[in-house]
């Protein structure tokens, strides 16, 4: 069994830690988070030695180290395409994560969303929830809380199984963070060459866009896909939703989208 796998190599892994650390990138490791979760302190380059992350209010997670490539692909088999958990792999780390409803509700709320802005704008949209994407040569691999076809929605249209050396990826990916614990996914989506993030952190949406050299992300107040839409301005809908109800968000941004256009 491959959880039997996982086991032996993160057992290996931590005997090997006894006689030589190793560092690998593990994301936003805050002081806090680090003292929290028993882990060594963090690396100026984000990077930290044998990261037992806690689970967060939002998920529940675990970060092993020194697990394969091969182990990898054979749990995403194992475990098929409707599991609840989702697996993010980089450089020999798996994190494996079991969305809450906390997590699970922001994700929904951004279909509903996007869905306002693509029958103002009378676009297509190709929503693919949380795709499995991989680029073996790299050996990063990891599945958003959502991802969209919007440019590129008629070149996959009718498309059953996507091939990324064959099509394009999706145009937009959406990530609700809740833990500074968590794997740094930027790396990953930089190898998949997603051409922009969405990250809702703690009731903050920042857009990153991918550089020119498809290397990493910058911030901008601006996104490629909706470049005339109130997109940072989606954190207020949702925090709207909790007292109006979700469907009369929904209409408020409409009606947002209605005026902006007017103007």
């Amino acid at each position: 069994m491959v959880i039997n796998e996982l086991q032996e190599e993160q057992s290996a892994v931590r005997l090997e830690e006894n006689s030589t650390a190793q560092r690998h990138p593990i994301g936003d490791v805050s002081q806090a988070d680090v003292a929290q979760a028993d882990v060594a302190q963090a690396h100026p380059e984000k990077h930290a030695t044998a990261p037992d992350i806690a689970p967060s209010t939002a998920a529940t997670r675990i970060v092993l180290e020194g697990i394969s490539w091969e182990t990898y692909e054979r749990l995403l088999a194992e475990t098929g395409e409707h599991r609840h958990q989702r697996f993010t792999y980089c450089d020999g780390f798996l994190e494996i994560m079991v969305p809450l409803e906390q997590h699970e509700e922001p994700t929904r709320l951004f279909e509903h969303f996007l869905a306002v802005f693509i029958d103002v704008l009378e676009l297509e949209l190709r929503s693919l929830g949380s795709l499995t994407m991989k680029n073996p040569g790299q050996q990063k691999g990891l599945e958003p809380d959502g991802c969209f076809y919007i440019q590129n929605e008629a070149v996959v249209r009718g498309v059953e199984t996507l091939d990324f050396e064959i099509h394009p990826p999706p145009d937009l990916a959406v990530e609700v963070d809740n833990s500074h614990g968590s794997l740094n996914k930027f790396p990953i989506y930089a190898a998949l060459k997603i051409p922009e993030i969405w990250r809702l952190r703690r009731g903050i949406l920042t857009i990153y866009q991918l550089n020119a050299e498809q290397t990493d992300y910058q911030e901008t107040s601006t996104s490629l896909a909706f470049p005339q839409m109130p997109v940072l301005e989606l954190p207020q809908f949702m925090e709207r939703a909790k007292t109006i109800g979700q469907r009369s968000a929904v209409r408020e941004l409409a009606s947002r989208v209605k005026e902006i256009l007017a103007t």
